[in-house]
């Protein structure tokens, strides 16, 4: 009965504590047994949920503040041009206002697609990983 860690599923020597590869602490690694007929690529598949949580909440949360930057922008663009001939800004000209909404989604834009590069480099190295393991 071979077992693999549950980190870069690597084989485990029977009774170690740690991977040989990774230095990973090996609790209770997953068996393959004739019962449950699991491959290596299996392993390294359900392993995958767990793996890089942080950057997967980093690009959750860069696309939120993605969607808040556009509608702040949109709404500051157009709370302006609401200011515009009034007495606090009597100079002030149309372009202004729409120079404040595409700032706003241009930025928005930047933000979404650096959530949308960490998925790319999270699905590169998955991928790599599934390819490694046939």
């Amino acid at each position: 009965m071979a077992s693999f860690c549950t980190s870069c599923a690597a084989a485990l020597d029977p009774g170690s504590k740690f991977c040989g590869v990774c230095g990973t602490i090996v609790d209770s690694a997953p068996q393959l047994s004739a019962e449950k007929p699991n491959t290596l690529a299996q392993v390294v598949v359900e392993t995958q949920s767990r793996r890089y949580p942080a950057l997967r909440i980093i690009a959750v949360v860069l696309k939120i503040l993605a969607v808040i930057t556009a509608i702040v922008g949109l709404l500051g663009g157009l709370s302006f041009t609401s200011l515009i001939g009034t007495n606090y800004l009597p100079y002030a000209g149309g372009l202004s206002a729409l120079a404040i909404i595409l700032a706003g989604l241009c930025y928005a834009l930047f933000l979404w697609a650096s959530a949308e590069m960490i998925n790319v480099a999270l699905d590169i190295e998955e991928n790599t990983r599934r390819a490694a393991a046939h």
